[in-house]
């Protein structure tokens, strides 16, 4: 016997196994399916339930051509500001970071973003940043909430950081913490709120049922 409402539940389990689209996504396709198939029995009073949703379902189209067409219809605004990101943080591995004076005033080091990437003591501060992304391509589905509450406590808190250096000792910290310090602080924020958006994203449109 046929059985819309299961129908639909594997109908859609399907097309998520087989497809990247996000839910918002599929409940997008899953109100057009329900529309689709609505009209076919208005139309045509002699159809049964079960051609009418085979109907829909087929003029809906494949998981891999449904998942290009969603791509087409615009860039999701995390992706612009993983992108933002991403270029800050290369740039800051260019960019002069800090201004340290050597011992005995004989001269001054000031290292480029590279030269301190490879500092052991850094590089827990780097390395949420570097796992980013091969965590998102390896698993598109990962909501990465702590990877944005680690990236933006640690984007966060350099920059308040900075902010209370110039604050306390003036032109001295303006001048000790380069160009290359705000933009890698700045892409730890970035690089957070993409992620919060993707979570976001990811989450179904629809209302979560409650038990009575």
């Amino acid at each position: 016997m046929f059985e819309f409402e299961n129908e639909v539940r594997r109908w859609r389990t399907a097309l998520d196994r087989r497809s990247s689209l996000s839910p918002r996504e599929l409940d997008e396709l899953e109100d057009h399916l329900r529309a689709r198939v609505d009209l076919e029995l208005e139309l045509d009073a002699a159809l049964a339930p079960t051609e009418a949703f085979a109907i829909a379902r087929r003029d809906l189209g494949e998981p891999k051509a449904l998942s290009k067409e969603f791509a087409r219809a615009g860039r999701p605004q995390w992706k612009l500001l993983l992108a933002g990101a991403l270029t800050l943080y290369s740039a800051s591995l260019l960019l002069p970071v800090l201004h340290i004076p050597m011992p005995w005033g004989i001269d001054t080091w000031v290292p480029r973003g590279y030269e301190l990437l490879a500092d052991i003591e850094l590089l827990p501060l780097n390395l949420p940043m570097l796992l980013m992304l091969p965590l998102i391509w390896r698993k598109h589905r990962l909501k990465g909430t702590w990877l944005a509450g680690i990236l933006g406590v640690i984007g966060l808190s350099a920059l308040g950081l900075g902010a209370a250096a110039i604050i306390s000792d003036g032109p001295d910290a303006l001048a000790a913490l380069r160009l290359g310090y705000w933009t890698w602080a700045a892409s730890f924020v970035f690089a957070s709120v993409a992620l919060w958006r993707r979570r976001r994203g990811w989450a179904s449109a629809r209302p979560k049922k409650t038990l009575a």
